[in-house]
C-alpha cells in the first residue's frame, strides 16, 4: 500500500518534471521506505498503558517463550491440518523466490558469457566488449557492449550516451531491483518501480547525450537507429523502442522551473501520515492484546493459568522477566545481576526438582519422560503463593503429577522480594520441567 501511494505521487506530480536524478532517487528512497515503514515498532505506547494491564500483557510473552518447551494436548489431527495448511502458503512463497532467483542466476551467467567469450578493449575509465555480427549495444557498469556491426558514427553517439549509464551506476539500480524482484515477486509494484527507473535512467543519459550534439540530429539518430538488445533488465540499454516517443518528447521538453522542485515536498507529509497509520496500527494491537490479556485468565498454549488476579489493595504482579531487581534465592544476592539470574533460576529448579522426586510414588518416576508446567506468585515479602501445575499428556496421572508439583514448589524456603521502581513487588515465576523417568 505505501508503495503504491509513492507511486502515485510521482505519476501525479513528478513524473512530467525534468528534475531526472530527483526522480531516481525519488523512487529509490521511497520503495526502501515503503519496505522499512512496516516494521517500526513504537513503544513508546507502553507509557499510555496502566502497570497493571502491561504486567498481564508483557506476562503473556513470556508464556508464549516457555510454551514451546510444552507439548500441545488436544485434536491433533486440528494441529496437524492447521500446520500444513501453513506450510503450504511458506512453500508457495519459497518456490517462487527460487524460480525468480534461477531466472536472475541465468541472466547473470548469460552476461559473465559475453564478459569472457568477446573482445576487449579500453577507452579511459571503461571497458569496451565488442558482440560479433550484432548491432547490440548496452551497459553493465563501468562495461560497454557494442555491436560489430555498429558504424562509426553509430558508435560514437552511443558511447556518449552509454558512458552516462556507466558513471551514474544506473545498473546499480537494476540491479537492487532484480534482488527485490526475487524476494517480493508477489509484488507487481516492484515491476512497476523498476520500469520507472528504466526510464528515469534513459531520461538522464538522453539529457548528457544532447549537449554534446544538436537535439534535431539526436532526435534523426534515434529515430533511424535499430539497435537490437540483450534480454538484461539489469543492463542500461541503448535503444528500447517502447520507450522511444517518451525519450523524444521529454527531450523536446523545456526544462521545469525550480519552483517546481517543492513538488518533492508532498512526500513529507505523506511519510508522516504513513507513520501515523503505521502507529496507531502498534498502538491498536498493543491495546487489543493488553485488554484481551487483562480481561480472561492468560494461558499459554499448553493451557497453562497465570496468576493474573490484582486488586487495589495489593502490589501489583509482574512477570521475573520484567522487573528491576528480580526476586533472589538466598546465597544468590552477592552476585552480580547475570549470574544472580542463573544462580537462582538453578537452584529454583534443583529444589523443585528433587521435592517432586520425593513426592511421587515409584510407579510415577518409572513411568517414562514426563513434561510439567509449574506457576506461581514470590510475593511482595518474598513468600511463594497461587502455585499451580499442568502436567503434560499425563493421562490418568495427571492429578498426582500435578500434586506433587505443587507441593514442591509450596516447599522452597522464602526468597529475597523482587522490586520494581525501587519497590517491592510480587512476582510471577514460571518453569517448565522434564521428568526423564530415572529417577
Amino acid at each position: 500500500m505505501f508503495q503504491f501511494l509513492f507511486w502515485l505521487v510521482y505519476e501525479i506530480s513528478l513524473k512530467r518534471t525534468t528534475f531526472f536524478s530527483y526522480n531516481r532517487w525519488y523512487l529509490l528512497l521511497s520503495f526502501s521506505l515503503s519496505l522499512i515503514l512496516p516494521l517500526l515498532k513504537f513503544d513508546l505506547f507502553y507509557d499510555v498503558i496502566s502497570s497493571e494491564r502491561l504486567s498481564a500483557f508483557k506476562a503473556q510473552q513470556i508464556l508464549d517463550t516457555t510454551a514451546r518447551e510444552t507439548e500441545i494436548t488436544g485434536n491433533q489431527n486440528s494441529i496437524i491440518s492447521k500446520q500444513i495448511s501453513l506450510n503450504w502458503w511458506i512453500v508457495t512463497y519459497v518456490v517462487g523466490v527460487v524460480i525468480s532467483a534461477i531466472f536472475l542466476s541465468l541472466k547473470l551467467f548469460k552476461l559473465k558469457s559475453l564478459f569472457t567469450q568477446n573482445l576487449k578493449s579500453t577507452e579511459g575509465q571503461f571497458r569496451i566488449i565488442e558482440l560479433p555480427q550484432t548491432k547490440t549495444a548496452f551497459t553493465f557498469f563501468k562495461t560497454i557492449f557494442l555491436g560489430s556491426e555498429l558504424s562509426a558514427l553509430e558508435r560514437d553517439q552511443i558511447l556518449v550516451h552509454e558512458k552516462v549509464h556507466a558513471k551514474q551506476l544506473h545498473s546499480l539500480d537494476l540491479l537492487i531491483f532484480e534482488v527485490f524482484k526475487v524476494v517480493f515477486w508477489f509484488n507487481p509494484m516492484v515491476f512497476v518501480y523498476q520500469s520507472k527507473i528504466v526510464m528515469i535512467h534513459e531520461y538522464l543519459a538522453d539529457t548528457e547525450s544532447v549537449k554534446k550534439t544538436s537535439k534535431s540530429n539526436y532526435f534523426q539518430y534515434l529515430l533511424n537507429a535499430s539497435f537490437g538488445s540483450e534480454d538484461l533488465i539489469f543492463s542500461s540499454q541503448f535503444l528500447n523502442n517502447s520507450s522511444l516517443k517518451k525519450r523524444i518528447k521529454m527531450i523536446q521538453k523545456k526544462q521545469s522551473r525550480s519552483l517546481a522542485k517543492l513538488q518533492y515536498l508532498f512526500a513529507i507529509p505523506l511519510t508522516f501520515a504513513m507513520l501515523i497509520f503505521v502507529a496507531n496500527v502498534s498502538a491498536n494491537t498493543i491495546q487489543n492484546k493488553v485488554s484481551e490479556a487483562s480481561a480472561t485468565p492468560i494461558q499459554n498454549t499448553a493451557n497453562v493459568e497465570i496468576i493474573a488476579e490484582n486488586n487495589e489493595n495489593q502490589p501489583i504482579d509482574f512477570p521475573f522477566a520484567v522487573v528491576d531487581q528480580i526476586p533472589l534465592f538466598k546465597g544468590c544476592a552477592e552476585l552480580s545481576e547475570t549470574e544472580q539470574k542463573t544462580c537462582t533460576s538453578e537452584r529454583i529448579s534443583n529444589f523443585v526438582y528433587k521435592e517432586i522426586k520425593k513426592n511421587l510414588s515409584e510407579r510415577l518416576k518409572n513411568r517414562g519422560m514426563q513434561r510439567i508446567v509449574v506457576q506461581f506468585r514470590i510475593s511482595a515479602s518474598g513468600k511463594i503463593e497461587k502455585a499451580r501445575a499442568r502436567a503434560i499428556l499425563a493421562g490418568n496421572n495427571r492429578e498426582a503429577i500435578e500434586t506433587a508439583a505443587v507441593k514442591a514448589v509450596e516447599a522452597l524456603p522464602q526468597l529475597i522480594p523482587g522490586e520494581h521502581k525501587s519497590e517491592k513487588v510480587n512476582v510471577i515465576y514460571s518453569l517448565p520441567i522434564i521428568l526423564n523417568g530415572e529417577m
